[in-house]
């Protein structure tokens, strides 16, 4: 068994070296296509993460809640919301409070100083814990008797259907585009291994003729598949370290801040 392996890992080195021109070929077109699932899937992930840093934002509601109406409704309502599975907390920020968060902003310095008495309403903020809820909480929301009907609720409900939307096509993409690179991985072995046994029919032919086995005969081509594969996946992972190394200050992965920029784009509208 040993003496038979090792003639298989031989003949297929030997193989690998005889056909260079075409094993070079298809360590490079392999290791490209690696290099393109991984940073496939690393922007993925990248943006897998980012939605996860602005989910914090993206996924709060603010309902106004009218002047004429009574604490004990609003806390009633509060207390419903915080017994809902799909919210994650709710805080009630009376008028006064509202306010001193106004003057707080710095954006807010000028208008502050020209505002007189205060017009703001007081407010429930709501979290909830996933994007695909934040349109059923601000239904909910606003079908309240409290809410101010001039201005119910706010929240980021165009930046949240843009980033679940994009989240969808690039999940969707991605494994189109993984399942198809493995397509041609595996057609790209195959054709390499076919010029190696073409390259080799007559010493196969005399194998055969001599009684050798059908895995004494395929060992060496499958190995070589194999050793092949691996040489591609070695240059792929290392070009992929090379090409994303950790960035702390900025992101801790380079496609992470183009990731971030495409998520910014999309809620600026662009």
């Amino acid at each position: 068994m040993l003496r038979n392996l090792k003639f298989a890992l031989n003949s297929a080195w030997q193989s690998f070296w005889r056909n260079l021109a075409v094993s070079l070929a298809a360590v490079l077109s392999i290791t490209l296509i690696l290099v393109l699932a991984g940073v496939n899937l690393l922007v993925g992930h990248a943006f897998s993460q980012v939605l996860d840093g602005f989910r914090t934002k993206v996924s709060e509601i603010s309902i106004n809640v009218s002047d004429d109406t009574p604490l004990q409704t609003v806390s009633d309502f509060q207390q419903q919301l915080t017994a809902d599975g799909r919210v994650t907390s709710v805080r009630f920020i009376t008028k006064e409070e509202a306010l001193a968060q106004f003057k707080a902003d710095p954006q807010n310095v000028v208008f502050a100083q020209q505002i007189e008495g205060n017009p703001l309403d007081a407010k429930l903020e709501v979290h909830v814990k996933n994007l695909g809820d934040v349109a059923a909480i601000d239904t909910l929301a606003r079908r309240w008797p409290g809410v101010d009907p001039a201005d119910p609720t706010n929240y980021q409900g165009d930046f949240v259907n843009r980033m679940l939307e994009l989240s969808s096509w690039l999940s969707l993409a991605g494994v189109a585009l993984l399942l198809i690179l493995m397509i041609v991985s595996v057609v790209i072995v195959m054709n390499t291994i076919r010029t190696a046994v073409y390259h080799r029919r007559k010493e196969i032919e005399v194998m055969k003729l001599v009684g050798a086995t059908e895995w004494f005969v395929r060992g060496p081509f499958v190995i070589e598949g194999i050793m092949t594969g691996l040489i591609a996946a070695s240059i792929a992972l290392a070009l992929l370290v090379i090409a994303y190394p950790p960035w702390p200050r900025t992101c801790s992965w380079r496609g992470r801040c183009w990731v971030r920029w495409v998520a910014t784009s999309a809620s600026d509208g662009t």
